[in-house]
């Protein structure tokens, strides 16, 4: 017995387990997407997965979450791009994506985030975005075929957007770019 409290008592904390549905499940876990105008692809990397937190991390930004019991939380995002740079931090975080989703659930995040950039800018706005699960649909991507869910995006940064989102996978596909590849660590 004293062996089993020791071993429970020495072990280190579980990392916290991501939405399915945001794909931030396996540390090394690489997407490369594809933009429908133009030529720009992007790989994202998740880099970072414990207690701490979730980073994923692209060419010129990085993101930082949290999970818990509730969901996915938004911390902040950092941009650069050579001298300048540009950073929102969420305060409090702001919930991106609830712990389980399904057709018909809908939600609406209301957050502050705080701005400051290279030049001096500083400013704090409000934001509100609206979320909706329209349906279960199979989504056809350069990546393949995925079982996914459809949400559609209203308000925030995007505006209005349409995402399609697979279990232990993540984003799919947007009104503006796909998924071309996932590749596991």
């Amino acid at each position: 017995m004293t062996l089993l409290w020791l071993a429970f008592a020495c072990a280190p904390e579980a990392a916290p387990l991501c939405p399915s549905y945001s794909g931030l499940t396996a540390l090394g876990r690489t997407w490369e997407y594809e933009a429908f105008v133009g030529d720009e692809r992007w790989t994202v990397e998740l880099t970072e997965l414990g207690v701490g937190g979730v980073t994923r991390v692209a060419e010129g930004w990085t993101e930082t979450f949290l999970c818990d019991a509730d969901g996915l939380w938004a911390v902040s995002r950092h941009e650069s791009d050579g001298d300048a740079w540009a950073e929102w931090e969420f305060d409090p975080p702001a919930l991106s994506m609830p712990a389980e989703i399904a057709p018909g659930d809908a939600w609406t995040t209301e957050a502050a985030w705080h701005y400051t950039d290279s030049a001096g800018v500083t400013k704090t706005e409000s934001l509100s975005t609206q979320y909706e699960v329209v349906a279960a649909v199979e989504s056809n991507v350069a990546a393949g075929s995925f079982e996914a869910l459809e949400l559609r995006v209203l308000g925030g940064q995007v505006g209005r957007d349409t995402e399609y989102r697979a279990a232990g996978v993540g984003l799919l596909l947007t009104d503006a770019a796909q998924l071309v590849e996932v590749a596991e660590p």
